[in-house]
Formats: structure tokens, sequence, C-alpha cells
């Protein structure tokens, strides 16, 4: 199934279900009345993420600190297959069930066997980090775990009634700063650390030969691109006044669009063998060492590899427009340097995760405002702050 489907079936059967479930619910839980006290951690915690690799990857600093808070604990999470293999090489969890979103038929019979198995866990507590969906919270329902946390706010307020704990989702707020609050209401203290892992520290980064460059993103919201003049623009300043090459990062589905972008605008560089189009060419964990091993820096819209690029450790400068980089970017004491973004608020934004009908009807006027000069200053104030490493040529 592809996005807009998986919405609207997310909301409508998520709706007739909760129709359904919730009157039963509430009285099942006046009858029993069963101890949701905290007090002794789960044999098993259940985290389930459907969506989203770049927010899961926000959340794993909580997990993790929540893990040395629950030795004992089996971490297993419940995600969509692409996610599944692109978090596997973190080592976060114990444990993934994958689904196949996709298929309807597959992700049911997946779904209906998932359940079945939990119905096995003994001291089985569930935590549903999606924000908007109604299915997962149906799901979390379905697995009689004794006690289940989820995320709640004007637009999912069922959630209230469907839950054993609630944790109010605070959109002013940096989505990891929610993610630390469910953290301490699932460790049953507010003492949990939110300093989060130490930032990784890599040798030599400043002479490695590329800039990698991402302006893709999923379905969720294609408003987040910037238009392809802006980033020709950028890559053309980057490749004439800089010594390091491009990489270009995507999915399978990329790879196209991006090869014809190079052959319209950059054509001259890619004879010269300075473009390196790496969309949909690797697995996850030989993507994360290309990243990793062969990056300077990246350059990118708010989209995953952004996550992904500050867990291993690169310095960024993202581009932001429908999204607030205040809901989405939490930049540790001491690393603001490394760190840059471009955002220009207008009035409309933030859009996305706010309205289902964007203001603009999809012409992203906050993203083609931006102009490929105010990127480029941020690349070149981000290479002169490092400028005993980075030899910048003559302007």
């Amino acid at each position: 199934m592809q996005l807009p489907a998986n919405r609207k079936l997310d909301k409508f059967l998520g709706y007739c279900l909760i129709a359904l479930l919730l009157p039963a619910t509430r009285l099942l839980g006046n009858i029993m009345r069963r101890d949701h006290q905290l007090q002794e951690p789960p044999r098993y915690l259940l985290f389930i993420k459907l969506l989203g690799l770049g927010s899961l990857i926000v959340a794993t600093d909580p997990i993790q600190t929540l893990r040395q808070k629950m030795p004992t604990t089996r971490f297993i999470l419940l995600t969509d297959s692409n996610i599944a293999k692109g978090i596997e090489p973190f080592h976060v969890f114990d444990e993934i069930w994958p689904v196949d979103t996709n298929s309807l038929a597959i992700t049911i019979r997946k779904s209906l066997k998932y359940i079945l198995f939990s119905w096995r866990l003994k001291k089985l507590w569930v935590a549903d980090l999606e924000v908007y969906s109604k299915l997962t919270t149906v799901y979390a329902l379905f697995t009689l775990a004794r006690n289940r946390f989820g995320f709640h706010l004007r637009p999912v307020f069922f959630r209230k009634f469907l839950n054993t704990h609630n944790i109010p989702f605070n959109q002013g707020a940096c989505l990891e700063d929610n993610y630390w609050r469910m953290a301490q209401v699932i460790a049953n203290t507010d003492d949990l650390s939110i300093t989060g892992q130490p930032p990784t520290v890599r040798s030599n980064e400043w002479e490695k030969p590329y800039i990698i460059l991402n302006n893709t993103c999923s379905n969720l919201a294609l408003v987040r691109k910037l238009p392809d003049k802006t980033v020709a623009a950028i890559c053309t300043w980057i490749l004439t006044f800089t010594h390091y090459r491009i990489a270009f990062l995507g999915t399978i589905n990329d790879k196209t669009a991006i090869n014809r972008f190079i052959d319209q605008y950059l054509p001259a560089y890619k004879q010269e063998g300075k473009l390196t189009n790496i969309a949909g060419t690797l697995d996850f964990e030989a993507y994360y060492h290309f990243i990793a091993d062969k990056a300077a820096c990246m350059v990118t819209i708010d989209s995953g590899p952004l996550h992904i690029a500050r867990k291993l450790g690169l310095p960024t400068i993202s581009v932001w427009g429908p999204t607030n980089p205040g809901s989405y970017l939490k930049i540790p004491p001491g690393q603001e340097k490394r760190h840059l973004y471009c955002y220009n608020k207008i009035a409309c934004s933030p859009c996305v995760h706010h309205h289902e009908q964007l203001p603009c009807g999809g012409n992203n006027v906050c993203m083609k405002k931006i102009a490929a000069e105010e990127v480029i200053e941020k690349i070149s104030r981000l290479l002169a702050y490092h400028s005993t490493t980075v030899s910048l040529r003559s302007v």
C-alpha cells in the first residue's frame, strides 16, 4: 500500500474499530480493575513504530537510556520491514518484528501472527511511539498488555480511554523531549537522564572526500523538498569553491530522478567524476558506513538522513520550510557550530503534521523562497569554522 492509502485505512478502519472496542474496553476495565502500577519492570517491552525511520532514530537515546534502567527487560520493536532493516545496525532492540506495510494482506497476516505471539509473553508492556495513528492504538489494545503507553493529544483523544498510561504530546516541544517524557513515565521516574549518548567523534572528518547532499524524503510531505535549481546552485558552489566531491542520497525509487537531475544541471561535473549517486545502491549497513567513513558533512532537507547523519556524528546543514527545526532538531550543548540550519519562518509554517490540507495546496513557497546563497553561507560558515583542516579555494 502507498502512504496515502495507508493513512486513509488508518483513519477509517481505525475509527470503526475504536467505536466497537471503546465501550467494551471501558466496561472490562471497570469490572476487572487490573493493577497498572509500575514498580516492577516488565519482562518484555514492545515498541510500536510503523512509519518514520528518522523519528525512530530520534527516539534511540531515550530508549537506550531506558534499557540501562531496565536491564532485565527484553526490548522488542514492531515496525515496517524497511525501517527494520534501517534500525537493526544500531542494535537498539533485542528483537524486531517486521511488517510489510506495502501489502494489506501481508500486513493483516503478520499483525495477527504477532498479536497471537504477544499473548504468550508474560509481563508484557507496550509503548506506542506513533503520534497520530489510530490502528496502532487498537493494536496495542489487542496485545492485552497490562500496561499500554501512548501519546495523548486532541487528534487522538480516544487514547485516553484505551491506553493505561497517557503521555501528553507537546506539539510546541522538540519531538525528542516527548520521547524522553514517555521514557520517564515507563521507568516510573522523573530523574531519567535526558542528556542522551555522548556525541560520536570521527577521526580526520574534514579530510574525507565527499559532502553528502540529500533532497529526498518520504511521500508523507514532499513539500519539504528544495527546487532543483536551488540544489543545482548549491552543488555548483561546492564543486567550484571546495575540493569536495558530492554524493547524493535516496532510495531506489529516487535513483532515476537523481540521475536525471545530474544530467540536466551538472553534466560537466559528472564527466569529471565529481558526482556519485548512491540512491538505492547499498544495503543499510553499507549505507551507514559510507556516510560515516566517506563524508565530511551533510547538506539535507528535513528527512530521515538528517537524523542518521547526526547519530553517526556528521556535521549537518539542514533546510526547513513546512516543518519547524525547533520541533525535530535538538542540538546538544557544544555542538551548535556543527549543526547549522536555514529556516525562514513564514506565516503558514509549520503546516505538516498540523493540517491535513496544507494551506499552500502543495505550492511550497516556504522552500522556494530559500535562496541557494542562504544555504551556501551556512556551508561556508561550517567549513570556515574548521578552516584548520579545510582548504577553501578563493572565491
